[in-house]
């Protein structure tokens, strides 16, 4: 079964360049303001067209969401609230997000008409940020709500701003310390919904927002994700370490993954999974290279989106610092220890649903002082954060291997 277009997601080096360079000197981030700037001459060269009104009499309402898979995940699960607050006979719900993670969004079922595009490649590239800034104003929303938050200067807040609406809704997490600056919302946004939640699940933060926005039963879990056909037959027993990370510095080191892939399959037998998309490929096979003695099975490039989230949901236990494996592995159960920085440790890693009848997973990691910095690391000169670097393969397998028996997976 051939899926590689399906399943070819690349985002720009010029983009990966630029980020890697402000997560390892989070003091330049402020110079994306220079963008608002920028936008501002490129919009005005970029005029909403004129459209005759549609027979529908739905009212407009577009989500601006153009973060990654992991994310999505997350949203996933909360994204049911959003009809409650605007009912399908009434409204037109768009979603706009970046063009792998459309089948994603198309399966839940809340979202009229899905918008994909590649956000990644509009980010340093004026040309196609031109382009896709014409493509957000062919419609006039009545609603545009952006619920990834104010904080810092990211594509979501610029891309709000170049969308057609008649009202503009945000949010805000007034607990970091880093945002985007008051001109700058007062300018985009007619409303802004404040959430003062020290430490709150991102879960929970888009149910706050959406109770606040007029959601009454709006389920705040981990997504429930459709079952998917898979093109192959899988093993009944397997695991999957998924030693791949969105960025160079958020990735533990590719020798304690094998160190740690040895000690898995010494003690279980059970084969190891590899698996992900083209864009995965190089990290996963330098993995590879480095690994021997151990049973592998190679998925990479053989699923979509849909069937990568099922793969990872068949597995008897998941390991990565990826945060894309490990939702999904949450939201289906599966056993799953995460190798975890601190960066938005609260915000993006630590679960609490035990009570609720799914599974915590295992975070490891090492506590630092400047845990939860959203994103803005105060180390400097470093290859990896100094958060991720500093968990050892040997302190990972001693939770690992608890983690193993207390799943009866020997």
């Amino acid at each position: 079964m051939e899926t590689k277009k399906e399943n070819s997601y690349s985002i720009s080096s010029a983009f990966l360049k630029w980020n890697q360079f402000l997560w390892k000197n989070a003091f330049f981030k402020n110079i994306r303001i220079l963008f608002y700037v920028i936008d501002g001459i490129m919009l005005a060269f970029c005029p909403r067209e004129k459209k005759k009104q549609s027979d529908n009499s739905r009212k407009k309402v577009l989500i601006v969401y153009n973060l990654a898979l992991g994310d999505g995940i997350m949203f996933y699960g909360v994204s049911q609230g959003i009809r409650e607050i605007w009912p399908e006979d009434a409204f037109e719900i768009s979603i706009a997000c970046q063009t792998a993670f459309a089948p994603l969004y198309e399966s839940s079922g809340v979202f009229d008409k899905v918008l994909p595009f590649d956000f990644s490649g509009a980010v340093l590239n004026l040309r196609n940020r031109m382009k896709l800034f014409r493509q957000l104003r062919t419609v006039q929303y009545d609603f545009v709500i952006d619920p990834i938050g104010c904080e810092d200067c990211t594509t979501n807040i610029f891309m709000t701003r170049a969308a057609w609406g008649k009202k503009k809704i945000g949010v805000l997490d007034t607990t970091l310390k880093h945002h985007t600056p008051r001109w700058m919302r007062r300018k985009i946004y007619d409303k802004i919904v404040e959430i003062n939640q020290k430490q709150i699940h991102l879960i929970r933060y888009y149910g706050e927002l959406f109770k606040t926005l007029g959601a009454k039963e709006c389920r705040v879990q981990p997504a429930e994700l459709p079952r998917k056909k898979l093109p192959f037959d899988t093993p009944r027993r397997f695991f999957v370490v998924f030693p791949v990370a969105s960025m160079a510095v958020k990735m533990w080191p590719i020798e304690r993954y094998v160190y740690i892939t040895k000690k898995i399959y010494e003690k279980t037998h059970m084969p190891l999974v590899v698996c992900g998309t083209n864009h995965d490929r190089a990290s996963i096979e330098e993995f590879l290279s480095k690994l021997s003695g151990v049973e592998v099975i190679d998925y990479i490039g053989k699923t979509d989106i849909m069937q990568f989230t099922e793969l990872i949901g068949r597995a008897s236990l998941v390991i990565s610092n990826d945060t894309s494996a490990y939702h999904i592995a949450v939201a289906r159960k599966v056993p799953v220890a995460m190798i975890c920085g601190g960066y938005t440790y609260h915000r993006y890693a630590r679960y609490k649903y035990a009570e609720e009848g799914c599974k915590d997973p295992v975070l490891i990691h090492k506590k630092m002082k400047c845990f939860d910095c959203n994103n803005h690391c105060v180390h400097s000169g470093f290859a990896c954060f100094p958060c991720i670097e500093q968990i050892s393969q040997e302190d990972a397998w001693c939770v690992i291997e608890r983690m193993i028996e207390r799943e009866a997976l020997v």
